[in-house]
């Protein structure tokens, strides 16, 4: 230590009044006067993240959902999507964070979104009802597929032009998407293209709504939370979730309860030939949960299964309800489709609905839209066409019976 230093730390004793203090404790002294500075210095300023070192990315759990998670650390969310489409051989990370905030630097192969997002464009009819759950359908500025929207709201917004629609699935006007100033655009794809690249290109964050993988009616309805991490509308997806997972199993227990299951029937033929829906897909399921002994219910299949008329025809002698044939709203026009389903039973008691009560003369129907993320409601009508013969037709809110 420098002697001029320690005589001077003397001195200042000495003017104190301690005037026989041996040499050592002088240079103790310093030392730790050294330390006192040093440990009541500020730190060194970090960037603007509000995520210190030591916080872990906490997993927020899911009750139904199983093709997404969610973490959170500090004030950045990390969601991930686990298969985007089926046979997909890579996840998918958006990594959001404030607005408020810096870019995180973190995951660097997760797409960065800063939140709330302002300005959405959606690519499916599902998108739509959605955001429309969460009440947000303001921040939808372009659409494709306008035709198939049953949301009175949109398709007003449409013709008020106050909402761009930029063309249908393969022919989307990426140039006129650009110009309403997306802050991203949500997708769905069933299978790897690329068209999703385009709108990246242009520098318009795409985003995944892969929903139709899972495989529960509630589990599909759980992606509102995902969506409402862009919004920042967790809290107000939580209470919507809650209240219709509620709904959903109080109607379930209440079917469940009766001993006596009527045997249900699905699809009709299509250009020779008939599609029922597979035994494990998100139809069966409801078939299941509103008290119905689905006929294909032992099929392994998630999605449409493709049979010859013969091969249904026995099934479908017998069958107590027949529902979702297709495209028709009448009897006529069923039996116009082909004479053969003259000698079902349920043409003989007229068990037949389909689920065109919500429908637009150009297409849109809405079981296809909203019905996603209120699966309690098609539980509820399947549920009152199983034990009712003719159910009223005011209680029903989807289907109809054919006349």
């Amino acid at each position: 230590m420098n002697l001029s230093v320690i005589m001077s730390i003397k001195c200042i004793f000495v003017a104190l009044g301690f005037k026989k203090i041996a040499m050592p404790f002088y240079y103790n002294f310093f030392l730790l006067l050294i330390l006192l500075l040093v440990s009541c210095s500020p730190s060194e300023p970090t960037n603007n993240s509000t995520v210190s070192a030591e916080e872990v990315w906490q997993n927020m759990p899911l009750k139904h959902a199983t093709n997404f998670t969610i973490q959170k650390k500090g004030n950045y969310t990390l969601l991930k999507i686990l298969s985007p489409w089926k046979g997909a051989d890579s996840d998918k990370e958006y990594l959001l964070y404030p607005k408020s905030e810096k870019k995180p630097l973190e995951y660097p192969n997760a797409i960065k979104i800063a939140t709330p997002v302002e300005r959405i464009i959606c690519t499916s009819t599902v998108d739509i009802a959605f955001l429309d759950a969460l009440g947000a359908t303001n921040k939808i500025v372009a659409i494709s597929n306008g035709d198939y929207v049953y949301n009175p709201t949109i398709r007003q917004a449409l013709q008020e032009k106050s909402i761009v629609e930029i063309g249908g699935n393969n022919t989307i006007d990426y140039e006129k998407a650009l110009v309403t100033n997306p802050d991203l655009a949500f997708i769905y794809s069933i299978s790897a293209t690329n068209n999703y690249k385009k709108f990246e290109a242009l520098g318009i964050p795409t985003v995944f709504l892969s929903d139709f993988m899972e495989q529960s009616p509630l589990g599909r309805t759980e992606w509102l939370f995902f969506i409402a991490h862009f919004l920042e509308l967790e809290d107000q997806a939580a209470v919507l979730f809650d209240n219709i997972e509620h709904h959903y199993q109080t109607i379930k227990q209440k079917a469940l309860i009766k001993e006596k299951k009527p045997t249900v029937l699905t699809g009709a033929v299509y250009e020779g030939t008939w599609y029922v829906a597979g035994g494990n897909s998100l139809m069966a399921q409801l078939i299941a949960d509103a008290g119905g002994d689905y006929l294909w219910a032992d099929n392994t299949e998630l999605s449409g299964v493709p049979f010859d008329f013969e091969a249904v025809y026995p099934k479908a002698l017998e069958a107590d309800c027949w529902i979702n044939m297709s495209s028709y709203t009448t009897k006529k026009d069923l039996l116009a489709g082909d004479q053969r389903y003259q000698a079902f039973q349920t043409i003989q008691t007229n068990r037949l609905f389909n689920y065109f009560k919500r429908s637009t003369p150009n297409g849109g129907t809405d079981i296809f839209e909203s019905a996603i993320v209120h699966p309690e409601r098609i539980l509820k009508d399947l549920s009152l066409i199983f034990n009712q013969e003719h159910p009223s037709p005011e209680r029903l809110f989807y289907y109809q019976q054919l006349q």
